[in-house]
């Protein structure tokens, strides 16, 4: 089973922020991607339970808050 990853307009538009100030502009680039595909693939395996259905992963040098519907 795969899974649709929808980013909020204010997580995307944070992203582009720490992209356009980053040295390593390809690792945040990848990095963005490895979370898209393991959020695509085992979403609840991603990352730590929080409040409410709420997860937070940890990928260096990203940390993405998401919920699983």
């Amino acid at each position: 089973m795969t899974y649709e990853v929808y980013w909020k307009k204010q997580a995307l538009n944070e992203l582009d922020q720490i992209w356009k100030s980053a040295a390593d502009k390809e690792g945040i680039e990848n990095t963005a991607t490895r979370i898209n595909i393991e959020l695509t693939h085992k979403p609840l395996e991603a990352g730590e339970s929080r409040i409410a259905g709420i997860r937070i992963h940890f990928k260096y040098p990203l940390v993405v808050y998401f919920q699983v519907h």
